[in-house]
């Protein structure tokens, strides 16, 4: 009867300090990028109603670098012990797919929740000759290898996406990858590229003011946002609806019951309607979806990614 006791009480002390989780330190959420930027404005946003619902501190950290890797690999190294999230977007799952930078999405991190989603856009200045995409690629087509196109960076979703599209309009656009989302929109108000392929949020603010012209965007459904809009599946490129989505993860080997506690507790803050509300308000469309979904979709996601950079032929050196 011994052993037997002895192990009544182990158990019942793992699921004693089990059930204690959250107790004794900070949760923490790793943003691979700088602040400012919309997934650290999601993590905030999410991270302050995570603290309400979990009856304890959650604080941001901001670790950007070599395209969200310097944040990610934090995140792929910390403990896996509940105290250390990260947000996670598509281009993890891009790097993840295509590069060797010591940690890998779908390896080294499980999915909590996604968040929701915004579209990429493709965007005209205002300084330009161009009003449409038709107008656009039918320069193209008349000048090859002469229409540049700017996105936030070379390998993101925006430069992938941009490369598709032309491949698809069989035409030539020379890629300028900038360090970062705001230099090449601030580029594209000043007229110094006449288009690029950017994410929705930090874009339209400038079409509301009238500095761009937001003339496709990538997702199956027009955004909210921008109704007037048409999306590239309208304008006869129907295999083009992706997404930059935006989510949460753990460490992989997180115990699943913290992971589910988590996730519960982050569907129900994207659920609200002040919450949706709020994300709606910077671009991103809400799209709650639990533990295991998630990381399936993870998964999917790398692959598909994968196989686009493969079919394209790009270059991401």
């Amino acid at each position: 009867m011994l052993p037997s006791a002895l192990l009544g009480v182990g158990l019942g002390a793992a699921t004693a300090a089990h059930a204690e989780w959250p107790a004794d330190q900070p949760v923490k959420i790793i943003v691979p990028q700088a602040a400012g930027g919309t997934n650290d404005t999601v993590a905030r946003m999410i991270g302050s109603e995570l603290g309400k619902a979990l009856g304890q501190s959650v604080v941001v950290e901001n670790h950007p670098g070599a395209s969200g890797s310097i944040g990610m690999q934090l995140a792929a190294r910390s403990p896996a012990n509940g105290y250390t999230l990260a947000i996670a977007s598509d281009s993890a799952a891009i790097i993840s797919a295509t590069r060797n930078m010591g940690w890998k999405l779908d390896r080294d991190l499980t999915g909590v929740a996604l968040i929701g989603d915004q579209p990429m856009a493709v965007a005209v200045s205002t300084r330009s000759k161009y009003r449409s995409l038709a107008e656009l690629i039918a320069a193209a087509k008349a000048r090859p290898g002469h229409i540049p196109f700017g996105t936030s960076g070379l390998g993101t979703s925006q430069h992938i996406v941009g490369e598709w599209l032309a491949h698809l309009a069989g035409v030539q656009l020379i890629h300028v990858p900038y360090k970062g989302g705001g230099q090449a929109v601030a580029d594209l108000v000043a007229g110094t590229i006449p288009a690029a392929v950017l994410g929705f949020a930090p874009l339209l603010a400038q079409a509301r003011n009238h500095a761009v012209r937001i003339v496709a965007v990538t997702t199956a459904k027009r955004n909210p946002a921008t109704p007037d809009v048409p999306t590239l599946k309208e304008l006869g490129y129907p295999d083009i609806t992706r997404a930059q989505w935006v989510g949460v993860v753990a460490p992989r080997g997180t115990p699943p019951a913290i992971v589910k506690q988590l996730s519960d507790a982050i569907d129900g803050i994207v659920r609200q309607p002040a919450i949706q509300a709020k994300l709606l308000g910077i671009g991103v469309t809400p799209k709650p979806m639990g533990a295991a979904e998630f990381d399936g979709f993870i998964h999917q996601d790398v692959t598909d990614w994968g196989n686009l950079v493969k079919q394209l032929h790009i270059k991401l050196n």
